[in-house]
Protein backbone atom coordinates (compact mmCIF):
# COMPACT_ATOMS: atom_id res chain seq x y z
CA UNK A 1 0.00 0.00 0.00
CA UNK A 2 1.40 3.32 -0.81
CA UNK A 3 0.04 5.82 1.59
CA UNK A 4 1.27 8.72 -0.62
CA UNK A 5 -1.16 7.59 -3.63
CA UNK A 6 -4.14 7.48 -1.16
CA UNK A 7 -3.59 11.06 0.45
CA UNK A 8 -2.73 11.92 -2.87
CA UNK A 9 0.34 14.01 -1.47
CA UNK A 10 2.93 15.34 -4.50
CA UNK A 11 6.05 16.77 -4.49
CA UNK A 12 6.12 19.85 -4.08
CA UNK A 13 3.41 19.48 -1.47
CA UNK A 14 3.82 21.14 2.19
CA UNK A 15 1.14 19.19 4.17
CA UNK A 16 -0.50 20.45 7.76
CA UNK A 17 -1.69 17.41 10.10
CA UNK A 18 -4.20 18.11 12.22
CA UNK A 19 -7.04 16.50 15.21
CA UNK A 20 -6.14 13.74 17.14
CA UNK A 21 -5.18 9.87 17.01
CA UNK A 22 -2.27 9.30 14.90
CA UNK A 23 -0.96 12.60 13.49
CA UNK A 24 2.96 12.21 14.34
CA UNK A 25 2.04 8.19 13.08
CA UNK A 26 0.85 9.42 9.61
CA UNK A 27 3.39 12.26 9.57
CA UNK A 28 6.43 9.78 9.57
CA UNK A 29 4.84 7.00 7.83
CA UNK A 30 4.77 9.45 4.70
CA UNK A 31 8.07 11.09 5.06
CA UNK A 32 9.44 7.97 5.05
CA UNK A 33 7.36 7.04 1.78
CA UNK A 34 8.54 9.35 -0.30
CA UNK A 35 12.22 10.32 0.91
CA UNK A 36 13.81 7.94 -1.37
CA UNK A 37 15.03 10.43 -3.69
CA UNK A 38 13.64 13.39 -2.53
CA UNK A 39 14.57 15.99 0.67
CA UNK A 40 11.96 15.63 3.05
CA UNK A 41 11.47 18.48 5.94
CA UNK A 42 9.26 16.81 8.94
CA UNK A 43 8.84 19.61 11.67
CA UNK A 44 6.00 20.96 13.89
CA UNK A 45 4.25 24.37 14.93
CA UNK A 46 3.62 22.97 18.32
CA UNK A 47 5.38 19.95 19.51
CA UNK A 48 5.86 16.34 19.52
CA UNK A 49 8.33 13.98 21.23
CA UNK A 50 11.93 13.46 20.04
CA UNK A 51 11.73 10.94 17.31
CA UNK A 52 13.49 7.66 17.29
CA UNK A 53 16.81 7.61 15.31
CA UNK A 54 15.12 5.83 12.72
CA UNK A 55 12.37 7.93 12.02
CA UNK A 56 14.58 10.08 10.49
CA UNK A 57 18.10 10.71 8.90
CA UNK A 58 18.96 14.23 10.10
CA UNK A 59 17.72 16.32 12.72
CA UNK A 60 18.90 19.91 13.93
CA UNK A 61 17.36 21.80 17.18
CA UNK A 62 18.80 24.93 16.60
CA UNK A 63 17.34 27.83 14.06
CA UNK A 64 20.88 28.92 13.76
CA UNK A 65 22.40 25.85 12.00
CA UNK A 66 19.25 25.43 9.49
CA UNK A 67 20.92 26.81 6.59
CA UNK A 68 23.62 24.49 7.08
CA UNK A 69 21.49 21.46 6.53
CA UNK A 70 19.22 23.51 3.88
CA UNK A 71 22.31 23.40 1.85
CA UNK A 72 23.24 19.70 2.24
CA UNK A 73 22.54 17.90 -1.11
CA UNK A 74 21.80 14.48 0.27
CA UNK A 75 18.48 13.46 -0.08
CA UNK A 76 16.25 11.56 3.00
CA UNK A 77 14.29 12.79 6.04
CA UNK A 78 15.49 15.97 7.77
CA UNK A 79 13.43 17.01 11.32
CA UNK A 80 13.58 20.45 12.16
CA UNK A 81 12.66 22.02 15.49
CA UNK A 82 13.72 24.95 18.15
CA UNK A 83 15.13 23.43 21.16
CA UNK A 84 14.38 19.73 23.01
CA UNK A 85 12.66 20.57 26.70
CA UNK A 86 13.34 18.68 29.50
CA UNK A 87 10.19 16.32 28.69
CA UNK A 88 12.03 15.15 25.77
CA UNK A 89 9.78 17.30 23.22
CA UNK A 90 10.79 18.80 20.31
CA UNK A 91 9.77 22.85 20.45
CA UNK A 92 7.94 23.85 16.93
CA UNK A 93 8.98 26.61 15.02
CA UNK A 94 7.60 30.08 14.52
CA UNK A 95 5.63 30.14 11.53
CA UNK A 96 8.17 32.59 9.68
CA UNK A 97 11.22 31.26 10.58
CA UNK A 98 9.97 27.90 8.84
CA UNK A 99 8.76 29.53 5.94
CA UNK A 100 11.89 30.43 5.05
CA UNK A 101 13.43 27.02 5.03
CA UNK A 102 10.70 25.27 2.93
CA UNK A 103 12.20 25.87 -0.86
CA UNK A 104 14.95 23.49 0.19
CA UNK A 105 12.80 20.91 0.18
CA UNK A 106 11.41 18.68 -1.98
CA UNK A 107 8.15 17.47 0.59
CA UNK A 108 7.13 19.25 3.65
CA UNK A 109 5.20 17.35 6.66
CA UNK A 110 3.92 19.89 9.25
CA UNK A 111 2.34 18.76 12.80
CA UNK A 112 0.82 21.54 13.27
CA UNK A 113 -1.90 20.72 16.35
CA UNK A 114 -1.76 18.94 19.63
CA UNK A 115 -3.99 16.71 21.67
CA UNK A 116 -2.29 15.81 24.89
CA UNK A 117 -2.35 12.25 23.57
CA UNK A 118 -5.90 12.59 23.96
CA UNK A 119 -8.72 10.64 21.54
CA UNK A 120 -10.39 14.00 20.78
CA UNK A 121 -9.94 17.95 20.95
CA UNK A 122 -11.11 21.37 21.07
CA UNK A 123 -9.28 24.30 19.79
CA UNK A 124 -8.58 27.32 21.55
CA UNK A 125 -8.05 30.53 19.55
CA UNK A 126 -4.45 30.62 19.09
CA UNK A 127 -5.02 26.90 17.79
CA UNK A 128 -4.03 25.02 15.44
CA UNK A 129 -0.69 26.92 13.59
CA UNK A 130 -1.18 26.12 10.09
CA UNK A 131 1.67 27.62 7.46
CA UNK A 132 0.06 30.14 4.39
CA UNK A 133 1.88 27.61 2.27
CA UNK A 134 0.05 24.55 3.30
CA UNK A 135 -1.34 22.59 0.12
CA UNK A 136 -3.33 20.12 2.12
CA UNK A 137 -4.27 20.45 5.48
CA UNK A 138 -5.41 16.52 6.84
CA UNK A 139 -7.82 16.07 9.67
CA UNK A 140 -7.53 13.22 11.90
CA UNK A 141 -10.63 11.34 13.43
CA UNK A 142 -10.22 8.24 15.43
CA UNK A 143 -13.16 6.26 15.04
CA UNK A 144 -12.64 4.70 18.63
CA UNK A 145 -13.87 7.67 20.25
CA UNK A 146 -17.41 7.07 19.59
CA UNK A 147 -18.96 5.87 22.73
CA UNK A 148 -16.29 7.53 24.88
CA UNK A 149 -17.86 10.01 28.00
CA UNK A 150 -17.31 13.84 27.22
CA UNK A 151 -14.71 14.58 30.14
CA UNK A 152 -11.21 16.15 31.02
CA UNK A 153 -9.96 12.18 30.73
CA UNK A 154 -11.04 11.90 26.99
CA UNK A 155 -11.23 15.61 25.66
CA UNK A 156 -8.48 18.17 25.08
CA UNK A 157 -9.46 21.70 24.70
CA UNK A 158 -13.00 20.14 26.95
CA UNK A 159 -14.77 23.45 27.06
CA UNK A 160 -13.80 24.63 23.07
CA UNK A 161 -15.09 20.90 22.31
CA UNK A 162 -18.56 21.09 24.20
CA UNK A 163 -18.81 24.75 22.40
CA UNK A 164 -18.23 23.47 18.78
CA UNK A 165 -20.12 20.01 19.23
CA UNK A 166 -23.16 21.27 21.31
CA UNK A 167 -22.70 18.21 23.50
CA UNK A 168 -22.78 18.29 27.93
CA UNK A 169 -20.17 17.15 30.19
CA UNK A 170 -20.88 13.37 30.71
CA UNK A 171 -22.42 12.91 27.37
CA UNK A 172 -21.63 10.01 24.98
CA UNK A 173 -19.97 11.26 21.64
CA UNK A 174 -21.65 10.57 19.19
CA UNK A 175 -21.72 10.14 15.09
CA UNK A 176 -23.81 13.93 15.29
CA UNK A 177 -20.77 15.46 17.80
CA UNK A 178 -18.12 14.40 15.02
CA UNK A 179 -20.37 15.66 11.99
CA UNK A 180 -20.43 18.99 14.39
CA UNK A 181 -16.31 18.67 14.62
CA UNK A 182 -15.52 18.26 10.88
CA UNK A 183 -17.74 21.01 9.17
CA UNK A 184 -17.80 23.58 12.59
CA UNK A 185 -15.52 26.99 11.44
CA UNK A 186 -13.87 26.48 14.79
CA UNK A 187 -13.46 22.56 14.66
CA UNK A 188 -11.18 19.99 12.80
CA UNK A 189 -10.41 22.04 9.83
CA UNK A 190 -10.08 25.67 11.71
CA UNK A 191 -7.71 27.50 9.89
CA UNK A 192 -6.86 25.14 7.15
CA UNK A 193 -5.97 26.12 3.65
CA UNK A 194 -4.94 23.80 0.64
CA UNK A 195 -7.05 20.88 0.33
CA UNK A 196 -8.88 19.50 3.12
CA UNK A 197 -8.87 15.82 3.43
CA UNK A 198 -10.37 13.75 5.96
CA UNK A 199 -8.55 10.90 7.62
CA UNK A 200 -10.99 8.57 10.29
CA UNK A 201 -8.25 6.23 11.85
CA UNK A 202 -8.37 3.49 14.13
CA UNK A 203 -10.83 1.10 12.18
CA UNK A 204 -9.48 -2.22 14.22
CA UNK A 205 -12.62 -4.21 14.59
CA UNK A 206 -15.54 -5.00 11.58
CA UNK A 207 -17.74 -3.11 14.13
CA UNK A 208 -15.73 -0.20 13.51
CA UNK A 209 -15.14 -0.97 9.75
CA UNK A 210 -19.36 -0.28 9.71
CA UNK A 211 -19.37 2.01 12.21
CA UNK A 212 -17.01 4.50 10.27
CA UNK A 213 -18.90 3.47 6.41
CA UNK A 214 -22.24 4.96 8.28
CA UNK A 215 -20.66 7.83 9.13
CA UNK A 216 -19.02 8.94 6.01
CA UNK A 217 -22.13 8.36 4.67
CA UNK A 218 -23.57 10.99 6.83
CA UNK A 219 -20.89 13.27 6.24
CA UNK A 220 -20.88 13.20 2.19
CA UNK A 221 -24.82 13.93 2.38
CA UNK A 222 -23.76 17.37 3.92
CA UNK A 223 -20.18 17.90 2.71
CA UNK A 224 -21.13 20.17 -0.68
CA UNK A 225 -17.15 20.10 -1.83
CA UNK A 226 -16.08 21.39 1.44
CA UNK A 227 -13.96 18.18 2.26
CA UNK A 228 -11.65 16.78 -0.50
CA UNK A 229 -11.40 13.84 0.09
CA UNK A 230 -12.51 11.23 3.05
CA UNK A 231 -9.69 8.05 3.76
CA UNK A 232 -10.91 5.68 6.45
CA UNK A 233 -8.34 2.82 7.45
CA UNK A 234 -5.89 1.97 10.48
CA UNK A 235 -2.44 2.68 10.57
CA UNK A 236 -1.72 0.01 13.34
CA UNK A 237 -3.35 -2.70 11.09
CA UNK A 238 -1.60 -0.62 7.79
CA UNK A 239 -5.04 -0.55 5.58
CA UNK A 240 -6.50 2.61 4.23
CA UNK A 241 -9.06 3.05 1.81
Amino acid sequence: MEIKKVFEIDRGDIVSIVGSGGKTTLMFLLAREVSCNNKVLVTTTTKIYVPHINQFDFICCNTGKYTLYNNLKCNGIYVYGSFVNNERKLIGIEPYILEKQLKYFDYVFVEADGSKKKPIKGWKANEPVILNNTSKTIGIVPIDVLGKIVNEDNVHGLEEFMSITGSNLGDIINEHHIISLVFNKKGLFKNSRGQRILFINRLDKDRDIFTSQKLIQNISKVNRGYIYKIISGSLKEGYLK
